[in-house]
């Protein structure tokens, strides 16, 4: 996924912001570079100039409530603050009215994450922000989202659970009188990249198909009780048109590009995501044969 640099300005409290970032994506384990201006609009007495990168975690579940006569069931949506790594840039300061301070500054970013995801169930968001701690009063600041990447590397180290064939380039499945291997390139897939495939299908009868499509699927769990799922289809390709799949075997290439979205293979501590791939034989009037094997999905091969 490509990664540009990022400007943000807000007025904060008396005080002009600007922030520019050297990338608007980060990679766990490694500094981000970043730049601060602030000028005072009025006379400023601070603790301190502190820079912090903060990851905040959500989750979906029911909670169902009872008065003895009616039940009602409610979706709650919790947040807990999963990460802070805070950077202090300046110590006592005094600002005066019109005075500029500019600070270059890098964050450390936690070398496991995690990384940003973006689901409605369960997901976790990262802010920078940069504050003046200001004693007995409101603390002036700026809040700029960022994103942390889920790297090629924490996947294969086996940091992060995935299923069993998920970092296998080929895999096996079957389904009613049809057998596949899908193999992929590369492994794990990456949101905003390219891939290519190879599928090669054995049937044992002549299939009358609408289409022989292949999705990718995301499904996300919130890992608490009465925790919500939900999953989204994150590519779609069809293979075979409408006609007959006859008997025996055959070998079919396929090629694709992921879209740019934050839905990495990842654990929360209140959930979790795992990623699909089913090869489905459409069939008009019954219902669709599966052959699904695990996948793992990340969002940079920077390392």
């Amino acid at each position: 996924m490509t990664s540009i640099g990022k400007v943000a300005t807000t007025e904060s409290r008396g005080v002009d912001w600007r922030v520019e970032l050297e990338r608007d994506a980060l990679l766990p384990g490694q500094l981000a570079k970043a730049h601060v201006r602030l000028e005072a609009r009025r006379d400023i007495e601070a603790r301190g100039l502190v820079a912090a990168l903060i990851g905040t975690e959500h989750w979906q579940f029911q909670r169902t409530t009872s008065n003895g006569k009616t039940t009602q069931t409610v979706t709650v949506t919790e947040h807990d603050e999963l990460r802070r790594v805070p950077v202090a840039l300046l110590g006592p300061t005094s600002l005066l009215k019109g005075e500029v301070r500019e600070i270059d500054f890098e964050m450390p970013v936690p070398p496991l994450g995690p990384a940003s995801l973006e689901m409605t169930v369960t997901g976790l968001k990262w802010d920078l922000e940069v504050k003046l701690d200001v004693p007995n009063g409101m603390d002036s600041a700026i809040v700029i989202p960022v994103r942390v990447l889920q790297p090629t590397a924490l996947l294969r180290a086996g940091v992060v659970r995935v299923g069993q064939f998920a970092l296998f380039e080929a895999a096996d499945g079957a389904t009613e009188g049809a057998r596949g291997t899908l193999e992929f390139e590369p492994v794990p897939l990456c949101v905003g990249s390219g891939f290519t495939g190879r599928l090669t299908i054995e049937t044992d009868r002549p299939h009358k198909l609408q289409e022989l499509r292949l999705e990718i699927r995301v499904r996300a769990k919130a890992t608490v009780s009465n925790g919500l799922e939900e999953e989204v289809t994150l590519w779609t390709g069809r293979l075979v048109d409408e006609g007959e799949l006859p008997a025996g075997s055959r070998i079919i290439e396929f090629a694709g590009d992921l879209p740019p979205f934050d839905l990495p293979t990842i654990e929360l501590p209140h959930g979790r995501t795992d990623a699909t791939v089913h090869l489905i034989l459409a069939r008009p009037w019954a219902r669709d044969p599966h052959v699904v094997r695990d996948v793992a999905i990340c969002s940079t091969t920077e390392i």
